[in-house]
């Protein structure tokens, strides 16, 4: 790729520290390519992350943002589906379907499965902000436009565009993972952006849905139940703070279990198994709370059949333990799965389409204006108060 006139963007300069500097605009040089420039973006948890945690090697001056909607400025000759001048959505994860599958993996590929385009490599789906420069800069490059952006639905608003792309596309994708079935018992552990829209895919999808919440953020309550939620529980002790939790069997709640199947002591699955006598739920969904999460999830699915599924950023480079009684000691036959949004432009419309009776544009509780309140953003994400939910900059 190469560089000609001068821009300004936003960058990761080290841990703690996002700084604005001046960059040349990238030119299009590949025909598959597009030159975009942003109109709507919002920060992402894993952009606070990546600031403040520091995880992970970055290279120098990387642009962050994956989460927006933007002008498309110029296309390469290959491009067909997509012109200067439309507003588009912005893929947030990029799965990499013409990048060869290696030799060895593919002899041994399950046939039966399609591919997700995320084999290749680790996060091979996630480019922008992390193996390629992300948007917050004033002109942006994304590769493979036709897979990479997506067509908004007429009538469609902006705010619902903009949390179909990342958040809504991961809270279904998490409940496709967990192969949620109609009459299921399902538990999504977090009521942040993502959470609440794994909610609302459970919902649908026809699962009775408990939501572990905290009970300092009513607002997100509110919207748990408002997207599907029979009931949102505490996560510090398991009490009720909205709703009324699925019962299944007699109804007395008194299942006869080894205080051993709670390995953290938590209240939140003496709840659970309460309200499903002892048997576990089919699935779980992490959305946040790591690293206890996984064990919370481990000590609530059923045996046999539970599926626990996690789309929550873990931080640090240590290790993750599961409980060895809930575990089965290893024979329990739960299944565990760490997911990436599928992504991509097929996935991202879909979302687009079910967003307007979804209406996802509910979770931008706080909206700003101008290039430049992009750190301010990232800050209120940072530190966000019972209010905050999801932050809208119109660039």
């Amino acid at each position: 790729m190469f560089y000609n006139v001068c821009m300004y963007a936003y960058i990761f300069r080290e841990k703690g520290i996002l700084e604005k500097k001046e960059l040349n605009e990238p030119v299009l040089s590949d025909e598959k390519g597009a030159l975009l420039s942003p109109l709507f973006l919002t920060p992402c948890s894993s952009d606070v992350h990546t600031v403040y945690a520091g995880n992970g090697p970055r290279r120098e001056d990387l642009v962050l943002g994956h989460e927006g909607l933007a002008k498309v400025v110029k296309v390469g000759a290959g491009v067909k589906d997509f012109k200067p001048g439309e507003i588009v959505a912005v893929c947030a994860v990029m799965p990499e379907y013409e990048r060869p599958v290696d030799h060895t993996e593919a002899l041994f590929s399950d046939s039966r499965k399609e591919p997700t385009g995320h084999e290749n490599s680790p996060f091979s789906g996630c480019k922008l902000g992390r193996n390629i420069d992300g948007m917050w800069q004033e002109v942006f490059y994304v590769p493979s436009a036709d897979e990479n952006l997506a067509h908004i639905p007429q009538g469609l608003s902006y705010e619902d565009a903009l949390m179909a792309v990342d958040v809504m596309a991961t809270g279904f994708t998490a409940a496709d993972e967990a192969n949620i079935q109609k009459g299921q018992v399902a538990v999504v552990l977090g009521t942040g952006a993502v959470g609440l829209m794994a909610v609302a895919a459970a919902h649908e999808k026809g699962a009775h849905v408990i939501a572990v919440g905290s009970e300092k953020r009513e607002l997100n309550t509110e919207l748990a139940m408002a997207f599907g939620a029979d009931a949102v529980i505490s996560y510090k002790n398991g009490h009720i703070l909205k709703g009324n939790l699925p019962c299944i069997g007699c109804g007395k709640c008194v299942p006869e279990r080894s205080p051993l199947a709670n390995s953290l002591s938590q209240g939140v699955v003496d709840t659970v198994l309460n309200c499903t006598l002892g048997k576990g739920v089919d699935s779980c969904i992490i959305t946040g709370g790591m690293p206890d999460s996984l064990k919370t999830s481990c000590d609530i699915i059923k045996y046999g059949t539970g599926i626990a599924v996690n789309v929550a950023y873990i931080e640090g480079n240590g290790e993750i333990a599961l409980p060895i009684f809930s575990l089965g000691r290893g024979m329990a036959g739960k299944t565990f799965k760490f997911a990436l949004s599928k992504g991509g432009r097929k996935w991202t419309e879909e979302m687009l389409q079910k967003a307007s009776h979804i209406n996802p544009g509910k979770l931008i509780t706080k909206k700003l204006s101008g290039f430049d309140s992009i750190p301010t953003a990232l800050s209120m994400m940072k530190e966000r108060d019972s209010e905050t939910i999801k932050i809208m900059i119109e660039v």
